[in-house]
This record gives C-alpha cells, sequence and structure tokens, in this order.
C-alpha cells in the first residue's frame, strides 16, 4: 500500500513537472512573459531590469546611424537613445494574435531563434541565458516623445501675460520657470485642451512645495492656478500630462499672468 502510494506521488510530481517544463519551454509564452516583464520595468523606471534584458553588443539603428551598446554602463548612460518612449510603446502595443480577440498593433513574431516585437523593431534572441534583446531599429520620428528643458516665462515689463504652446508625450511634464515676489499674484491657465488630457500646478522651487491654488475649484482647477505666491523666488508651472503611457501626445496652449 505504501508503494502504492509513493508511486502515485512519483507520478504526479513528474507530470506537474513536464507540464511545468512544457509552460517554460513554451515560444508563445515565452514572447509575452519577456515582453510583459520588460513592460513592468519600464513602467517602474528600473534601467538596471531592462539592461538586464539585453545582450552585449548591442547594436541600435537611429536612422541610419548604427550605435554600438557594448555594456549595460553604456546603455544606462546612453538610455534616452537607446529607449526614447516611441521603444516603449513599440513593445506595449505587441501582442500574439488570437482568435476572437481584438488583433494587437503589432502582432508578435515567434520563429526558432528567438522573437520580434514592434513590427520587427526589437529583436530578442533565444541563447541559454533566455531571451535577450540583440538588435534594435528606432521608429521614424524617435525622441519626440522626450520632455524639453524647462523654458523661462519671460514677461515684458517683468509683470504682464505670456502665451506658450506645448506638446506632451508619454509621461512628461513640461516645466515653465516664473520670477515672483512675495504677494504677486499669478494665474496660470491651459487651454485649447481636455481636463482629461492634462493639467496645471505650481511648484515653490525653494523646498519643492506644491502650492494649494485660491481660485476655482473641482476639476477646472486642473486648468486654472490662481493664487499669490507666498514668497520671493523662482515657481515652477507645470503642465502635466494625464492618460496612458501610449495615448497620442497632447497639444495645449498656456497662459501665464503675472500680476
Amino acid at each position: 500500500m505504501r508503494a502504492a502510494v509513493c508511486l502515485c506521488v512519483c507520478l504526479c510530481l513528474v507530470n506537474g513537472a513536464s507540464r511545468v517544463e512544457g509552460r517554460q519551454s513554451s515560444p508563445t509564452t515565452d514572447a509575452e512573459t519577456f515582453r510583459l516583464q520588460l513592460i513592468d520595468a519600464f513602467a517602474k523606471g528600473d534601467r538596471r531590469a531592462v539592461a538586464g534584458m539585453v545582450r552585449y553588443r548591442l547594436v541600435v539603428d537611429a536612422g541610419g546611424l548604427m550605435i554600438p551598446v557594448t555594456n549595460r554602463a553604456t546603455l544606462i548612460e546612453m538610455w534616452n537613445v537607446v529607449f526614447p518612449p516611441e521603444v516603449r510603446c513599440l513593445i506595449e502595443g505587441s501582442g500574439i494574435p488570437r482568435p476572437g480577440q481584438p488583433a494587437p498593433k503589432y502582432a508578435i513574431r515567434i520563429d526558432t531563434g528567438g522573437v520580434s516585437y514592434g513590427d520587427g523593431r526589437v529583436r530578442a534572441d533565444r541563447g541559454a541565458d533566455g531571451l535577450k534583446i540583440t538588435r534594435m531599429t528606432l521608429p521614424p520620428g524617435f525622441g519626440s516623445g522626450l520632455a524639453g528643458k524647462p523654458k523661462p516665462v519671460l514677461f515684458r515689463w517683468g509683470k504682464g501675460t505670456a502665451v506658450y504652446r506645448g506638446r506632451l508625450s508619454a509621461d512628461n511634464v513640461d516645466v515653465y520657470l516664473v520670477q515672483a515676489r512675495a504677494g504677486d499674484v499669478l494665474n496660470a491657465q491651459l487651454e485649447r485642451v481636455h481636463v482629461e488630457d492634462a493639467s496645471v500646478r505650481v511648484v515653490q522651487h525653494a523646498g519643492n512645495r506644491v502650492l494649494v491654488p485660491t481660485g476655482p475649484a473641482g476639476s477646472e482647477a486642473r486648468r486654472l492656478w490662481a493664487g499669490r505666491v507666498p514668497e520671493n523666488g523662482e515657481y515652477r508651472v507645470e503642465v502635466v500630462r494625464r492618460g496612458a503611457y501610449c495615448d497620442p501626445a497632447v497639444n495645449y496652449q498656456l497662459k501665464v499672468t503675472l500680476e
């Protein structure tokens, strides 16, 4: 009786291990697991984790310019060149076509050597250490989703109104720098944009403190900040994009008034 029980347990363990092994060795499962791990690392901003999913020497085709990436340290140093927001969106938009489900934007291509994502622009090959990115071709317009440098707000007479236009994509924030004195009234209003697409906030540079507006409340406060500044110094008017990372870019107009 004891031998029969042991035999049954052993067979169950072997069958279970075989099923697990089958799942691990499935090219389709491996391709999707690798994609989800990449997306998770991107979302967490874990550059080291992403660097560990690359096989070196990686070659990046940037519009015909071949960029060699020799090791992890080099990749992290060249992060914005190698992984602009458009690359993350190529991977997020990739998927395995499945019957009865909407077709993914980019069909994952699986072959005996590895897998391709983003219409073939991101290639990962199989090796003893599993799937690793080995080749990349950046899409047209790559880098357009990167945040620009903070812009100083310039008033003709030291005070007045200035209007700026911008375009936000990915999870970027546009920053406008205002020099003000204690008691000055600052107004920052977003125009030509839906409240669900972008919002505005004011941050006091000293202490990096987000200021509470004294103007309108509710959802309209997301598009209009109004109030008196508490101290002399620099203030950041920040335009924040809302929505999913790979949603279309948002165009906006910002009017800044200092009185």
